[in-house]
């Protein structure tokens, strides 16, 4: 079963490669404000995160520049057991430090991910794959208010994120 996601996961990532852009970020981040735990609102499907509930990350630096990603989710339900994905990263663009390479699987796999918007008070943001197909929302709180999740959702297709296939992580 893991094979299977891994040889998914790598397709993904070379299919994406010959893919469009997401829309480049809005503003930079001040990576030290942005460490920390992050809850999933809202995302693109995939394979990596089928039957996956309840999603969280949090992010943790390394040294200047990189940093750890651990990936939560529960499988089954909000409830059901807890799994994880360790994940390296390191920015590609400072000191805009806005978009990202993420390795899994102890580098077999390499993912690259842009934070194209988020709050000023970092207690939202909008990322996507860099080929701009899997954006996502997260928040700080793991909810925001039906309104803003609205007002967000329609920002994300104003960008020009595909926002038709998101669904609800955290509820």
């Amino acid at each position: 079963m893991a094979r299977s996601w891994i040889v998914a996961l790598a397709f993904h990532a070379l299919a994406g490669a010959a893919r469009a852009q997401a829309p480049e970020p809005a503003k930079t981040l001040d990576l030290e404000k942005f460490m920390g735990r992050w809850y999933e609102i809202m995302r693109t499907p995939n394979i990596m995160q089928r039957n996956c509930f309840a999603a969280y990350q949090v992010w943790s630096p390394t040294e200047p520049g990189k940093f750890l990603i651990k990936q939560y989710c529960h499988r089954g339900s909000a409830t059901g057991p807890e799994h994880l994905v360790n994940t390296a990263a390191r920015v590609l663009n400072p000191p805009d430090n806005t978009k990202f390479e993420a390795t899994f699987f102890a580098g077999l796999i390499k993912q690259r991910y842009w934070v194209i918007d988020h709050d000023p008070d970092y207690r939202w943001m909008i990322a996507s794959t860099a080929d701009g197909k899997y954006p996502a929302l997260l928040s700080r709180t793991g909810a925001l208010s039906a309104s803003e999740q609205a007002r967000l959702k329609t920002r994300m297709s104003e960008m020009g994120l595909p926002t038709q296939q998101l669904e609800m992580v955290c509820e």
